[in-house]
Parts: C-alpha cells; sequence; structure tokens
C-alpha cells in the first residue's frame, strides 16, 4: 500500500514537472512579438536549404485583416517554410501563415496561395514573374540526396536544386512549361498569333524581359 501511494506521488511530481517544463517553453516561444514560434536549424546538410543563405528584409504580407510586417527572413525550401530572424539570430515561424513576402532589395515578388502540383503545397511560394490575366512563376526547389561512401558507414545528405516554370491561367492549376515556343503556345492556345509575335519582335523566351513581353501582348489578345 505504501509503495503504491510512494509510486503515485512519484508519478504527479514526474507529470508536474513536464506540465511545468512544457509551458515554460511555450511561453518562452510566445514572448517574442507574440506572434511566431521557434523552428530548429538542422547542421547536418552539405549545402544550403535557403532561397537566399543570408537573412533578406522583406515586406511579409498576410490574409485579409492582419497588417504587413517588415522582417528579415529566409525561405527555408526543404521545410517550405518562411522564416523571420529573432532574438540572437535564431529563426521563428509566424504564427499567421504568411501569403506573400517582397525582398526589398530586389522587388521579387513570392506568394502562395496556388493550387497544389507536382508535391507542392498551397503554402508553397513561387517566384511570380508575370502578373496579368495569366501567370508565370519559378519554383526553386530543394531535396536531399544522400550516400554512403565505400565502405563506410556514415550517411551523406547533400542538398540539391531544381528549378521549374510554371504558367497560371484564370486561377486554374500551375502547368510546367519549359521555356521554348511550342511549350508555351502547348498551353496557351492561339499558335498563329503568337508565333507571329515571336518572330516579329525576335522574342528570347529563355529570358525573363522575353517572356514578359510575351505574355504581355497574350494579355491583349
Amino acid at each position: 500500500m505504501k509503495a503504491s501511494k510512494y509510486f503515485n506521488q512519484i508519478f504527479f511530481c514526474v507529470l508536474l514537472f513536464f506540465s511545468i517544463t512544457s509551458y515554460a517553453q511555450i511561453t518562452t516561444v510566445n514572448t517574442y512579438k507574440n506572434l511566431i514560434a521557434t523552428k530548429e536549424s538542422r547542421g547536418d546538410l552539405q549545402g544550403s536549404p535557403y532561397l537566399f543563405p543570408e537573412w533578406e528584409a522583406a515586406t511579409v504580407k498576410f490574409s485579409m485583416g492582419i497588417n504587413p510586417l517588415k522582417e528579415n527572413v529566409k525561405y527555408d525550401l526543404l521545410e517550405d517554410v518562411l522564416v523571420t530572424k529573432g532574438e540572437n539570430d535564431q529563426e521563428y515561424t509566424f504564427k499567421d501563415m504568411p501569403t506573400e513576402f517582397i525582398l526589398s532589395n530586389t522587388k521579387e515578388v513570392y506568394r502562395n496561395g496556388f493550387k497544389p502540383v507536382d508535391g507542392m503545397s498551397i503554402k508553397t511560394f513561387y517566384n511570380v514573374i508575370y502578373d496579368g490575366k495569366v501567370k508565370y512563376l519559378k519554383k526553386l526547389s530543394k531535396t536531399i540526396i544522400e550516400s554512403k561512401g565505400y565502405n563506410s558507414a556514415t550517411v551523406t545528405k547533400k542538398v540539391t536544386d531544381m528549378t521549374n516554370y510554371y504558367l497560371v491561367i484564370n486561377d486554374s492549376a500551375p502547368v510546367k512549361v519549359k521555356n521554348n515556343e511550342k511549350s508555351f503556345i502547348t498551353v496557351l492556345g492561339k499558335g498563329d498569333e503568337l508565333t507571329k509575335f515571336i518572330k516579329e519582335n525576335k522574342i528570347d523566351l529563355k529570358t525573363n524581359e522575353g517572356v514578359i513581353k510575351f505574355l504581355s501582348y497574350y494579355d491583349t489578345l
């Protein structure tokens, strides 16, 4: 009987300790600007999981009714999450899901909310290069390739990059395209008009400038 009572007292103390610890962790997480939670960094990778390696000043936008924030951010492509710079350079994630961020230096726009394709989710950010009736998106993805050296038990985890481009028409799901005339016209149609425009204006669809000019014309048809 005494042993059972003693065990119950120990169990209660342990449970109380973990409850207090958990509460302390939650309090610590939420005290920084009262809107974000901590994110752990990974030090076991060869290569960077981020879209850009250093902190970048940006305007971060949220859903309607939530004011934009000016923050230093990184975009973790492996975790598919935007992180912001907190105390002591720690990484934090936003409590409210960001919908867009604009880099202060380059003015590049990154936006999510597109229909999921190719393993992406609705929270995945794309670089919006052209934003008209049709949208032209760039998506840099990162994956981990694991390998072992000969006669070695050590696993090496290397980050590799892959870039794809997409068109979005009338809020439909993004469609992957290659930067050439055939690929664009297959998705967009109106081949006669577009082919003529490309030839007469010597449009280079391998450049952002060429694609922007091309899609600006398409939006007038």
